[in-house]
């Protein structure tokens, strides 16, 4: 860094010489413009009092124009940079030069003109009314360079990149406001000297040192606030980590209270800064004063919306948290069945209930409402008894969580599953794709299959000669070879259960029995386990019963037992 301003410096002293011969050569006709200008006065023109005010006044403004914009040019040229102290980019030796041409002359050409005016009999009031019109020009030009170069002079004042301490902190911030500051003070700086306040500019600068220090401390209130609450909802270390519920709470309303305390504290520094300045904006809010008025009944809509953020979150945290303890499937079928419902009814409550109350603090007289909504209740009460049948069935069915969204059960003898659960009705996708609506006050029993246990019925028919312990040992074989599978393994909560010959008569053995499975298992498990049980009896022969056999027993077969029984006692 030291380096490169001995650099510049170097540069800038070899520049001198060339910057000041360029300027002796471009004064030189200005004198002489002057010279010829006096010379001019000396003349029979100058002898009337006003052509000689008129020229001198034009000629010493001339001369005024070009030695400024020389001087200028001295310093800073964009046509030629070699010749100058000064080689900013051309854009902006090329600004500077344009600008300062129009500042300088409009400021000096009018007060000139304003001059000859008087001369020529203008009266003094307007004078002066002009002087100040003329004065004010300039002060609306700087406004406008103001605001053109804004941005390249607040990345020459903001700190370089990756510095974090308090000095590149307020640079960055006063960066980003230079502008407005500009801006005010020449604007303060002409209407003091047009309207002539008393002790105008130590006032000014009094008040622009009492609104810096109220603007550093509400900004460093606000930061302070800022990191406060940056600091309990931040996900990693925040004060809110290891508690889901809350965790959620925090990303969803900390852009809320994070605008919310932005706005206070920008209401009490605005408070602040009118009293400063000697306006007494307290006393609006007194009470019985329009703003103290508005302040009670904007408390009052404010906390009863608050209120009701409250109750909502907090009911449907404590909802939550009950869904919580059933485990991860049943609590995400239970928060598909109950929430919406929930939910419906408790936005339509906190809303009633909020608005009702934000319309009595802006002053609306809720009585007649009130009324008139009980008269409509009772109406509905009256009319509508089969709906208030399948409202009040569907809460308690909902409540004895007799099913829950993706169920299979069997309704008022349909069956299918459960697709959504309204307030008042259920509608059941049944096998074939047809839908089901059905409402509660026809609900008499639910029959729910999804239950946590599924039993896989097992019956066979065999053939009348066919061995059934044989049949019914390859039957358990099967069994415990899918239990040790690992696609059947945690669908199966144990062995065959055979329970043994059901019934026979000529021509048909039946041998009965189950499977204790999951409520999902129920059905692949019986339907593996009849494949198998089909393979396995052909690959060892056994008969099962065909529907058309029939066994005839007649005399001899009666004669042959009378016969056996009859050796057997001998």
């Amino acid at each position: 860094m030291a380096v490169r301003r001995v650099q510049g410096l170097r540069t800038t002293l070899s520049r001198a010489p060339y910057a000041v011969a360029r300027l002796v050569l471009e004064l030189a006709p200005v004198a002489a413009f002057a010279a010829a200008g006096n010379a001019l006065l000396a003349t029979s023109i100058g002898a009337d009092p006003i052509a000689r005010v008129a020229i001198l006044a034009l000629v010493n403004a001339y001369v005024f124009c070009r030695t400024a914009m020389c001087v200028i040019r001295m310093f800073v040229c964009g046509s030629a940079p070699g010749t100058s102290l000064f080689a900013p980019p051309a854009e902006t030796a090329a600004a500077i030069e344009v600008w300062s041409r129009r500042l300088i002359g409009v400021a000096v050409f009018g007060l000139a003109v304003a001059n000859v005016a008087r001369a020529l009999g203008l009266e003094r009031p307007a004078y002066h009314a002009l002087v100040k019109f003329v004065v004010l020009l300039p002060h609306l030009l700087l406004v406008i360079v103001t605001l053109r170069c804004r941005r390249a002079v607040a990345s020459f004042i903001r700190a370089p990149a990756g510095r974090s301490g308090f000095v590149s902190v307020l640079r960055n911030r006063f960066a980003d406001v230079w502008h407005y500051v500009a801006i005010f003070a020449n604007l303060a700086l002409w209407t003091i000297w047009a309207f002539r306040i008393p002790n105008g500019y130590s006032l000014v600068a009094y008040y622009a040192s009492e609104a810096v220090v109220i603007l550093v401390i509400a900004r460093a209130a606000w930061a302070v606030a800022m990191g406060g609450v940056d600091r309990i909802f931040n996900p990693r270390y925040g004060l809110l980590v290891g508690a889901p519920f809350l965790e959620g709470l925090g990303a969803r309303y900390r852009p809320v209270l994070r605008f919310a305390i932005s706005a206070i504290i920008a209401l009490i520094a605005t408070g602040a800064l009118l009293e400063t300045w000697g306006v007494d904006a307290l006393s609006w809010f007194d009470s019985g004063r329009n703003g103290g008025i508005l302040l009670s009944q904007f408390s009052s809509v404010v906390l009863a919306v608050a209120i009701a953020i409250v109750v909502w979150e907090a009911s449907n945290g404590a909802i939550e948290r009950q869904l919580a303890r059933e485990g991860a499937y049943a609590r995400a079928a239970r928060l598909r069945t109950l929430l919406p419902m929930l939910r419906t009814v408790l936005t339509v409550t906190i809303l009633t209930i909020a608005g009702l109350t934000v319309l009595s603090a802006i002053g609306v007289n809720i009585a007649p409402l009130l009324a008139g909504a009980g008269i409509v209740g009772i109406a509905v009460g009256f009319g509508s008894q089969k709906l208030v049948q399948d409202l009040v069935t569907g809460v308690f069915l909902l409540l004895e969580n007799a099913m829950q969204v993706g169920d299979f059960v069997t309704v008022s003898g349909l069956s299918g599953t459960v697709e959504n659960l309204s307030i008042r009705t259920i509608r059941l996708r049944a096998g074939d794709g047809s839908v089901h609506i059905i409402p509660f006050s026809s609900v008499t029993s639910v029959t729910n299959t999804n239950r946590g246990i599924g039993n896989a019925a097992i019956s066979v028919n065999l053939a009348y000669d066919e061995d059934a312990d044989r049949a019914g040992e390859v039957l358990k074989q099967i069994a415990a070879q899918m239990r040790q599978e690992p696609e059947f393994k945690t669908l199966m909560r144990g062995d065959l259960d055979l329970w043994g010959v059901d019934k026979f008569d000529g021509a048909t053995v039946t041998i009965v029995g189950q499977i204790v499975c999951t409520d999902a298992g129920r059905w692949p498990v019986q339907r593996e386990f009849n494949r198998r049980m089909k393979i396995r009896f052909q690959e060892l022969g056994v008969d099962l019963a065909y529907p058309a056999q029939a066994r005839f027993v007649g005399d001899e077969y009666f004669a042959k037992r009378r016969g056996a029984a009859t050796n057997a006692a001998e």
